[in-house]
């Protein structure tokens, strides 16, 4: 059976980066939000929440020109299938209500009553597991560990840079002032 994704709402990782901006695309408050979210990210937080999407690699948030290279993709997301299993409920101002959901506890929501739309309130329960995902952990670790390494070649090679220009002549004192004049001979 093939599933036709035309009308699944889009979420993009600008939606739940914390480090970025609402202009830039961010659609939850900075302080729910993920600093730095992959595709892949959304991707293991839908499957573990048994919700059916669609990951698309190559597409690039439009809003941000930094995203289109640096971190692509896109998630379709089915809330109709989810509520038509059983894992949504629709609630009665016609968003998708997350707190009937047996393995999620949206207990933290904050006192403007339904926590927002839908898809707004499926945006900080993503945010909320992406944050305990391992493989999220272990590629901060790494990246985190680069960062470092990084860090400390650079203070290497401007201290070897520091120690070559103090051992070398500076090229001011080799010059002499017998240099010849150009240009035209005087008669």
């Amino acid at each position: 059976m093939t599933m036709n994704y035309s009308r699944f709402p889009a979420i993009y990782p600008n939606y739940l980066d914390s480090n970025k901006t609402i202009k830039m695309g961010r659609r939850i408050s900075a302080k729910d939000g993920v600093p730095e979210p992959t595709c892949i990210d959304i991707h293991e937080a839908l499957a573990s929440m048994n919700i059916r999407h669609v990951v698309q690699p190559y597409k690039g948030y439009s809003r941000d020109a930094e995203s289109r290279w640096d971190n692509l993709g896109r998630i379709l997301v089915d809330l109709k299938g989810a509520e038509d299993n059983g894992l949504l409920q629709m609630g009665v101002d016609g968003t998708f209500d997350l707190d009937n959901i047996p393995d999620l506890d949206m207990s933290d929501e904050n006192d403007s009553g339904n926590g927002g739309t839908g898809k707004k309130k499926l945006l900080k329960e993503l945010a909320r597991v992406i944050k305990t995902l391992p493989g999220r952990q272990t590629r901060l670790e790494q990246k985190n560990r680069l960062l470092e390494e990084e860090k400390a070649k650079a203070a290497k090679a401007e201290k070897e840079a520091a120690a070559k220009t103090k051992t070398a002549p500076s090229s001011g004192a080799v010059s002499g002032g017998n240099r010849k004049k150009k240009g035209k001979k005087k008669k």
